[in-house]
C-alpha cells in the first residue's frame, strides 16, 4: 500500500478556509489537479498587503500611480514641442535646429531628445516622477509619429574626463537618443520662418464646449485630429493655448474648462472646422442623427455636448466686449456707493435748516427684541487709508463721542479687511449713528499713515473720509450674512440703550409724590 502523495496547501488558506481544532483533509487523487492559486493570492502577491491577522487594524498598501500620459499623448506633447509654430516662437529652439542642419547630412537636423522632453513637458509642470524617460518617449514616438520624428541613439566612447568628479554633468550626457523631423530638408525654407503674429492668428479658432473626456492639450489635439480624420495633413494641429483667467497668477498652469484657441496648419483646416461646427448653429433632433452614427467617436461626442467654433479675430472682439461690460459694471457699482455731493448755497441751508425745526421728524423702525436684527446701527465708512488696521479705525471713529452724551464705546464692531479703503462699523444704537455721521460730516478728515487714529484736516487733493447710515434692503443683506447668535445680542444692546434712554427721560418728567418715584422698600429676611 502506498503512502498517499500530499498536496501543498498554503498557509493562509488553510487558516481561512479550515475551522480552529479540526484536521486538514487529504485531497483525492481526483481533486488533486484542479487545486489551483485562487485570485485573491495573485493579487496579494502583486501587491503586497496586510496578513489575515492584521485584517482591518491597516490599510491596504496603495496601487502604484498610473503615468500622466500614455504614450500617444507623450507622442503628441512632442510633435507639438517641434512644430511650425513651436520653431516660429521659440527663439532658441530656432536658433539650435539652424545651427544642426549646418552640420553634414547625416547629423543635420538632430537635436537631443532630453532638450526636446524639457520644451515638451515643460508647460505641463510634471514632476520629477511623473515625466516619462527617454526611452518611454523613443518607444510611442516610433509608434504613433515615424510618419513626422525620426529617432536614433547616440552611441560615443566615453571621454576621460568623464572619470574625473568636476565633469559629471559632462558625463551624463554622453549617449541618448537624438531626434529630428522627416521633413528637415525643406526647413530652412519653410514659409511659417518669415510668419507675423497676425498670419498665425489668421490660422487659430475659438473652440467651446470642449467635451469633458478632452480637457488636457494632448486630449484636445486627440479630439481636434479625430474631427479631421479626412485630413492629409501629417501634422494638423500646430499650437494649443488654454485662455487663463483673470486671477490667476503668472507662474500659475491655466486649466482647460471646456474652450481653448488652436492654431492649425492652414487655412483650410480652420474653414473645415468653422463651417462644420458654427458658432451658431440649428438644433437637430435624435432623430436626424442617422449620419452621426456612421462618424467617428469624436464626431459624436462635439454633436453631444454642443461643440462649436468662432475664428480668433470674432474672439477678440467679443472678449473686448465683454472686459468692457464688466468693467463698466465695477464703475456703476462703484458709484452707487459713493454719497451724492448735494451740498446747497448757504442761504438755502438757512431756510431749509428754519422750517425742518418746525418739522417733526419721521418715524423710524423702533428695534424691539422680535426684530430680526438692530434698525439704524450700521454705518459705511470710505477713503481709508489702505495700510490701516481694526485697532486704529475703533479709536478713530470713537472720537465722535468725546463731546456727545453717548456712551464713548459705542462700536460692537469693525468689519474691516485688510488692504481696503471702506469698512462697516456695527453701532451700540441708532443715537451712535447718528452722532458719528454728524460729527465726521461737519468735521472731515484724513488719515495721514495707516496708524493715524485722529485724523487731520483734508487737502485740496485728498478725498476725506465718509460716512452713512445703511437702511433699508441693503441693512437687511448685510446682516443676513451676520451669524443669529450676533445678531439677537446686537439686538439686546440696541433694546436697552432704547429703554434706558426712555427710564431716564422719565425720572425727570416724573410726578414728584408717584408710586415708580419712591424707592422700594427692601424685605426682612430675619
Amino acid at each position: 500500500m502506498t503512502s498517499p502523495s500530499f498536496a501543498f496547501v498554503p498557509r493562509n488558506i488553510s487558516k481561512g478556509g479550515k475551522q480552529q481544532g479540526t484536521c486538514a483533509q487529504v485531497p483525492s487523487s481526483e481533486s488533486s489537479h484542479s487545486l489551483k492559486p485562487t485570485p485573491a493570492i495573485e493579487r496579494k502577491s502583486a501587491y503586497p498587503g496586510p496578513s489575515g491577522s492584521d485584517k482591518g487594524k491597516q490599510k491596504v498598501s496603495e496601487l502604484p500611480a498610473k503615468p500622466v500620459y500614455n504614450e500617444k499623448d507623450i507622442s503628441i506633447l512632442v510633435v507639438l514641442a517641434f512644430s511650425d509654430y513651436a520653431l516660429w516662437l521659440d527663439s532658441d529652439l530656432r536658433r539650435k535646429t539652424e545651427e544642426s542642419l549646418q552640420g553634414e547630412e547625416q547629423d543635420a537636423g538632430f537635436l537631443p531628445l532630453s532638450y526636446l522632453m524639457r520644451r515638451a513637458f515643460g508647460r505641463e509642470n510634471l514632476g520629477q516622477d511623473y515625466m516619462p524617460t527617454e526611452a518611454n518617449v523613443v518607444k510611442a514616438i516610433r509608434a504613433y509619429a515615424g510618419d513626422v520624428l525620426e529617432v536614433r541613439m547616440l552611441v560615443s566612447t566615453p571621454s576621460a574626463s568623464g572619470w574625473y568628479p568636476s565633469w559629471k554633468p559632462e558625463r551624463g550626457s554622453v549617449g541618448g537618443y537624438e531626434v529630428r523631423r522627416k521633413d528637415w530638408t525643406t526647413l530652412l525654407d519653410n514659409a511659417t520662418r518669415e510668419f507675423t503674429r497676425g498670419q498665425w492668428d489668421n490660422r487659430t479658432i475659438y473652440m467651446e464646449n470642449i467635451p469633458a473626456q478632452y480637457h488636457t492639450i494632448p486630449g484636445i489635439i486627440r479630439f481636434a485630429q479625430g474631427l479631421l480624420s479626412h485630413s492629409s495633413c501629417l501634422v494638423p494641429i500646430q499650437n494649443v493655448t488654454l485662455p487663463p483667467h483673470h486671477l490667476d497668477k503668472a507662474e500659475d498652469r491655466p486649466k482647460c474648462k471646456g474652450f481653448a484657441l488652436i492654431t492649425l496648419s492652414n487655412a483650410e483646416l480652420c474653414q473645415m472646422f468653422l463651417e462644420s461646427w458654427p458658432w451658431t448653429r440649428l438644433f437637430q433632433p435624435e432623430s436626424d442623427d442617422f449620419d452621426l452614427a456612421e462618424g467617428n467617436l469624436e464626431t459624436k461626442e462635439a454633436s453631444k455636448f454642443g461643440f462649436r467654433t468662432l475664428p480668433k479675430a470674432r474672439w477678440d472682439k467679443l472678449n473686448e466686449e465683454y472686459l468692457a461690460y464688466r468693467q463698466k459694471l465695477i464703475s456703476e457699482l462703484a458709484d452707487a456707493n459713493e454719497a451724492p455731493d448735494t451740498s446747497p448755497d448757504s442761504d438755502v441751508r438757512d431756510v431749509v435748516d428754519d422750517v425742518l425745526e418746525d418739522t417733526p421728524a419721521p418715524p423710524r423702525s423702533v428695534t424691539t427684541m422680535y426684530s430680526p436684527y438692530p434698525f439704524g446701527c450700521l454705518v459705511f465708512a470710505r477713503n481709508l487709508h489702505l495700510e490701516t488696521n481694526k485697532t486704529t479705525l475703533r479709536a478713530l471713529f470713537c472720537t465722535a463721542f468725546e463731546s456727545s452724551l453717548v456712551d464713548p464705546a459705542g462700536i460692537d464692531y469693525v468689519d474691516f479687511n485688510k488692504g481696503m479703503d471702506s469698512c462697516y462699523l456695527r453701532l451700540a444704537s441708532p443715537e451712535h449713528g447718528r452722532v458719528l455721521v454728524d460729527r465726521f460730516s461737519s468735521h472731515p478728515v484724513v488719515q495721514s499713515h495707516g496708524l493715524d487714529d485722529i485724523g487731520k484736516t483734508p487737502e485740496a487733493s485728498q478725498k476725506a473720509i465718509t460716512t452713512e447710515i445703511i437702511e433699508g434692503k441693503k441693512e437687511e443683506v448685510y446682516w443676513e450674512k451676520v451669524p443669529e447668535k450676533v445678531r439677537r445680542q446686537a439686538v439686546e444692546k440696541a433694546v436697552k440703550a432704547f429703554n434706558g434712554k426712555q427710564s431716564s427721560t422719565s425720572v425727570h418728567t416724573a410726578p414728584e409724590h408717584s408710586e415708580e418715584g419712591r424707592p422700594r422698600k427692601k424685605r426682612n429676611r430675619s
